[in-house]
């Protein structure tokens, strides 16, 4: 590559110890000694032997250094590769290309061009190895004939580039090459590599950096699908944040006027009135816990807020659970037992999103466990980590079912024919927050041996402040139904 390879030793280097060591020689022998004409044989040999070296190294000083330059070649090509699958952030990914690029190859810059479809300009979004902050680095491409054979899908090479048609070059900047970054049909930039003063870029280099351009052009797919996906996923949770906060007024003023009704404070009611308003105030009971549950795995999927994180001890918040959800367990005659670590277990998180993993999981191993069953909770503690484990003995979850297990809205096929009522969102709150609190869950279970789900969280020590960036709305949010 360019800059990296020794320069061509001229013959005559070469052949001047041989000279030296022939003169020292004739001046030895001229003395006649026998010590003199033993380091005159001396001389002489080694001058040969340098001689010798030289040629050979003359001789094969191309194919060495084409050897060398396919290897940093390829030394490039395995870095750039290593590289754009290592991320997907864009940005990331386009600066980590630009830099390797200058370090492998040897080149004074390179910089990474992205078509812009709104201002219809070419712009810089990464460069390396040279800086040119103060420059609108952007092009017209109208009005640039390289850029204009860039968006028709040719390379270009400069030997001498101009400031006006790449205002990113500098002064010690003397040739350029760009390569189209295509895909498919469609061009999406360029990549480009600057070479430096007395060492010019030529044109046998350009299916090299084309090759570049290939995997520059994977990159940018694969990091703006993506980038896609993370905008559906941050609109989707906007989505039910809003839908569910805004249906929340409403359907609490329809309950409200209900009750009213069927308390006849607004004169008495008929049977099949009051029949007609017991019904209304059901569904819009059941209405309220499903755009709770969905108000909850919105605040699942966002960000935590500092403002909203608190020491929790863990223990302390189960028992409340088991509290209120032991009349349940009461009445299906479920032996329901709790084993918690004598010492503290400190969780750093948000209450409210702690308390609905504690109560979806409870809650759904009493739904779905018959009567007479039992259902163990404990907590486990280690130097890092906090382990909740919900084992019960329920009708257990199907193995061909359980990829679809965390899903929104999924419920388990046996579940259904249990009659039993449920929105499918109970789990997918759990996962959900269980990693916005950064652990994780796991299930063990069959169909009719019952479940087991472990949830693995860090303790106050190992989560800490700074581990929990971001910011989540500041909604409402009502305890979620399983």
């Amino acid at each position: 590559m360019a800059g990296r390879s020794g320069p061509r030793i001229p013959l005559w280097l070469w052949l001047l110890p041989l000279w030296v060591a022939s003169l020292t020689a004739v001046t030895l022998l001229a003395f006649g000694r026998p010590s003199s004409l033993l380091l005159a044989a001396a001389v002489l040999f080694a001058a040969g032997a340098s001689l010798l070296e030289g040629l050979l190294l003359a001789l094969d000083l191309g194919p060495v250094r084409r050897s060398r330059q396919r290897a940093e070649r390829l030394e490039a090509v395995f870095a750039v590769i290593r590289k754009a699958g290592s991320s997907l952030d864009l940005q990331e990914v386009l600066e980590a290309i630009t830099r390797l690029t200058v370090e492998v190859t040897g080149v004074r810059g390179c910089s990474i061009k992205l078509w812009d479809t709104d201002s219809g300009r070419m712009r810089v979004r990464s460069m390396a190895g040279i800086s040119r902050p103060a420059v609108d680095l952007s092009i017209d491409v109208a009005e640039n004939i390289h850029h204009r054979s860039l968006m028709e899908g040719k390379p270009v090479l400069v030997e001498e580039a101009l400031e006006r048609d790449f205002p990113e070059v500098d002064d010690q900047t003397e040739s350029l090459i760009c390569v189209p970054l295509r895909q498919e049909r469609k061009v999406l930039g360029a990549l480009c590599v600057y070479g430096e003063r007395s060492r010019p870029l030529g044109q046998e280099m350009i299916s090299f950096f084309s090759i570049l351009g290939d995997l520059v052009t994977l990159s940018i797919a694969n990091a703006a699908v993506f980038e896609n996906l993370k905008r559906l996923d941050e609109a989707k949770t906007w989505f039910l944040l809003k839908a569910s906060h805004e249906l929340r007024s409403p359907l609490g003023t329809i309950q409200s006027m209900a009750r009213t009704l069927s308390q006849g404070l607004l004169g008495d009611l008929s049977v099949e009135q009051k029949q007609m308003i017991d019904r209304i105030e059901r569904r819009a009971g059941a209405l309220a816990g499903s755009v709770a549950d969905l108000l909850q795995l919105a605040r699942g999927r966002a960000e935590l807020s500092i403002s909203d994180l608190e020491h929790v001890d863990f223990c302390a918040l189960l028992s409340e659970n088991i509290a209120a959800y032991q009349p349940q367990a009461d009445e299906k005659s479920l032996r329901l037992t709790v084993s918690c670590p004598r010492e503290t277990a400190p969780v750093y998180g948000r209450k409210a999103g702690l308390q609905s993993i504690i109560a979806n999981l409870l809650s759904n191993a009493i739904k779905y466990t018959p009567d007479g069953g039992e259902i163990d909770i404990s907590v486990v503690r280690s130097e890092e980590e906090l382990l909740l484990e919900v084992r019960d003995s329920g009708i257990g979850i199907p193995l061909e079912e359980q990829e679809k297990l965390f899903g929104e809205f999924f419920r388990a096929s046996n579940a259904r024919r249990l009659g039993e009522t449920g929105t499918g969102l109970g789990l997918a709150i759990v996962k959900s927050t269980v990693e916005q609190h950064g652990g994780r869950i796991e299930v063990d279970s069959g169909e009719g041996r019952g479940s087991v789900f472990r949830v693995y969280l860090r303790l106050v020590g190992s989560f800490g402040r700074a581990a929990a960036p971001g910011s989540a709305p500041a909604l409402d949010s009502r305890e979620p139904s399983a």
